[in-house]
């Protein structure tokens, strides 16, 4: 083995929701002389402070440290490897709340004492190419769809700050799962098939199967086609009075691995007792630096014609639309912008049998992190401006503005753990005048990246409606 090291590093991640998923240049690198093998390592440490003082609620404070190590690299040409971990202490002037480890609870955490916390999280994923098949593995995050604000199919660690989840007693980041599947790709087609474990409480199985289809069309223009299968054991301790919302021990299902068989069917064969989705996705590039598209989940619905009758509880489905403009030079600076706009109806990502049967893992939704009976429409606007001199080699000044509408519905039908019961209406209401949540967003961030190894952030956002208030952010990471 040859032992290289490099001169840079890049670290990309979100603001102030940190992302595990890096794109870097390596700074350390082990290459064997054929580069047949080669190892990545890179490292990062960062620090962020949150302000925040809404309607009804004190002014607090929330610091976050963390140290971040990614690894990555191959093993021959065909085995991939990328694995990445992040250690954090919180400290807040809140009262944080007990951890029992508990999957019901978020993502487990250390309390150290009344105001700090530690936590970790780690994600890693895996590829072997076998020409005809490739295989995957890993302890990671999904997403599929174009959405650019909100995934409804699976969102992965799209997470943004919503002022309802401002709390200490949870950590409101998404999971990753583990999973294993498999891809083929036949000219513009690729078909890819994962089998998932979920966690919605201790001991307790729950597992999920998506299988996705690509269709690659003229004009730069992408069709998707996903379908999923959920299902777990029975998790609640007050009995559940809908007929067939006994499963207790239900194990994982072997039929639903393999490919090219429609979940819907292969569940009917199996008893028609798990929670099956079908969901539709589209890109359309054809005017270049433009995009259109927009995600469709279907779940549970009748027929396609009853998706607009509100008669039926049962007739849920989701949606994101976007139009988005990218690449757009003006001088020295580089713009972009896209407006998209999220309607989840009531129930959506619920099941009548229960935790074992919904839309989540370790309490955080599969889906948009809106949950069902919401909508919003977003839009942002970015500059890049990049600088070349002696002393600042690729430095980097980027700002963003944004404004965002939100409608939630707190009503029975509002939560993804609520349990449509015989004893419940067997009609829906669209954000319903009595009960709905309105609250307008306004804000704006600034990037400062004077050198590739060190970053600053800030940024401010101010809320009218229901919520009332400010959150003003300030941070910066060092990378290695």
């Amino acid at each position: 083995m040859k032992f290289n090291i490099k001169t840079s590093i890049v670290a990309l991640f979100g603001f102030f929701s940190f992302s595990l998923a890096q794109d870097f240049d390596t700074h350390i690198a082990f290459v064997d002389s054929a580069r047949r093998h080669q190892v990545n390592i890179g490292a990062q440490l960062v620090d962020s402070l949150a302000i925040t003082n809404l309607t009804n609620a004190p002014t607090h404070y929330d610091n976050s440290a963390s140290v971040r190590l990614f690894l990555n690299g191959h093993f021959t040409e065909r085995f991939l490897f990328n694995a990445r971990v992040k250690v954090s202490t919180d400290h807040t002037n809140k009262d944080i709340a007990d951890n029992f480890y508990n999957p019901d609870e978020g993502i487990p955490y250390n309390k150290q004492s009344k105001n700090k916390r530690t936590w970790d999280l780690f994600a890693a994923n895996a590829s072997y190419d076998l020409n005809a098949v490739k295989l995957l593995a890993g302890y990671d995050y999904l997403d599929m769809g174009p959405a650019r604000r909100n995934h409804v199919i699976l969102r992965g660690e799209q997470s943004n700050y919503r002022p309802w989840q401002d709390s200490t007693s949870r950590i409101y980041e998404p999971a990753p799962t583990p999973y294993f599947g498999y891809q083929f790709e036949i000219g513009p087609v690729t078909y890819s098939q994962y089998a998932m474990k979920l966690f919605e409480k201790k001991n307790f199985g729950k597992y999920m199967h998506v299988h996705r289809l690509d269709l690659s069309l003229p004009q730069n223009i992408t069709l998707g086609l996903s379908e999923t299968a959920l299902y777990g054991s029975t998790t609640e301790t007050e009995p559940n009075p809908n007929e067939d919302a006994d499963s207790c021990g239900r194990e994982f299902e072997w039929a639903y691995v393999i490919p090219f068989i429609p979940y819907v069917f292969q569940e009917h064969l199996q008893g028609d007792q798990d929670n099956i989705s079908l969901a539709f996705d589209l890109s359309v590039k054809t005017i270049p630096h433009w995009e259109f598209y927009g995600e469709l989940l279907w779940d549970d619905m009748k027929s396609p014609t009853s998706m607009f009758d509100d008669g039926w509880w049962g007739n849920k489905w989701a949606t994101s639309v976007g139009i988005a403009r990218d690449s757009i030079k003006l001088g020295s600076t580089l713009w972009d912008w896209y407006t998209e706009y999220t309607r989840v109806e009531p129930w959506v990502y619920t099941h009548h049998k229960g935790g074992g049967y919904t839309y989540r893992s370790y309490s955080q939704s599969l889906g948009t992190d809106l949950g069902p009976n919401s909508q919003e429409i977003y839009s942002e606007i970015g500059v890049t401006y990049k600088v070349s001199s002696t002393l600042l080699k690729e430095a980097m000044l980027r700002g963003t503005l944004h404004a965002s509408a939100v409608a939630k519905d707190t009503a029975f039908s509002g939560n993804i753990t609520d349990m449509h019961t015989p004893e419940s209406t067997t009609d829906k209401k669209f954000l319903s005048d009595k009960t709905t949540m309105h609250y307008v967003e306004v804000g704006g961030k600034i990037e400062i990246k004077p050198w590739k190894w060190m970053t600053f952030r800030t940024g401010y956002d101010r809320y009218f409606g229901d919520y009332e208030g400010f959150r003003a952010m300030v941070g910066g990471s060092v990378q290695y």
